[in-house]
């Protein structure tokens, strides 16, 4: 199963709100991943790589990340969240 890490600043309000939204955009889709959260200032670059995609809040200015990153502040205000779904669902099924 494809991994998924959602961050955000904190890792509390924003990030939740974008795996919530995620996991119904999944779901909806018949998808499978495992999603999780974090606080940007909590990960590295090798728990970055760790995971097949990570969905930010923010670009991220972390070196060494391998993993693809969508910037997916879309999550959260709906302007251009089809661009982002489209992304993700490119990604799981590589």
């Amino acid at each position: 199963m494809k991994k998924i890490l959602v961050v955000c600043g904190n890792g509390i309000a924003s990030s939740s709100i974008m795996v919530s939204v995620l996991q119904d955009y999944l779901k909806e889709n018949n998808l499978e991943a495992q999603v999780d959260k974090a606080s940007i200032s909590d990960c590295s670059a090798d728990r970055f790589n760790s995971y097949d995609l990570v969905v930010s809040s923010t670009k991220l200015a972390t070196p060494g990340i391998t993993t693809k990153v969508i910037v997916g502040a879309g999550l959260l205000t709906g302007i251009g969240e089809e661009e982002i779904y489209s992304a993700v669902k490119q990604e799981l099924q590589k």
